[in-house]
C-alpha cells in the first residue's frame, strides 16, 4: 500500500539479509528508459540493497542503469 504522495511502501514483504528484519524501507525508482529499480534498508540493521526485475543488483549495476536512460 502506498500512501498519497509517497514513494514509501508501507507492509514492505523485503526480509533483510543481514538481520532477517521485515520492516524494511522499500522505494521504487524509475529511470528515464521506463527501467524500474527498487531500493531497500533495513530499519534494524540498516542494510541496504537493490533490486531490478526482482534480481538482487548492486549499487555499480543501478548506477550503470542511470547513466543509460
Amino acid at each position: 500500500m502506498r500512501t498519497p504522495g509517497s514513494r514509501r511502501r508501507l507492509g514492505s514483504s523485503a526480509t533483510c539479509a543481514q538481520c532477517g528484519g521485515t520492516d524494511a524501507i522499500e522505494i521504487r525508482l524509475r529511470l528515464n528508459d521506463d527501467t524500474e529499480v527498487d531500493f531497500h534498508s533495513c530499519e534494524h540493521c540498516e542494510y541496504r540493497w537493490w533490486n531490478a526485475d526482482g534480481e538482487l543488483i548492486d549499487l555499480t549495476a543501478v548506477l550503470d542503469l542511470a547513466r543509460r536512460a
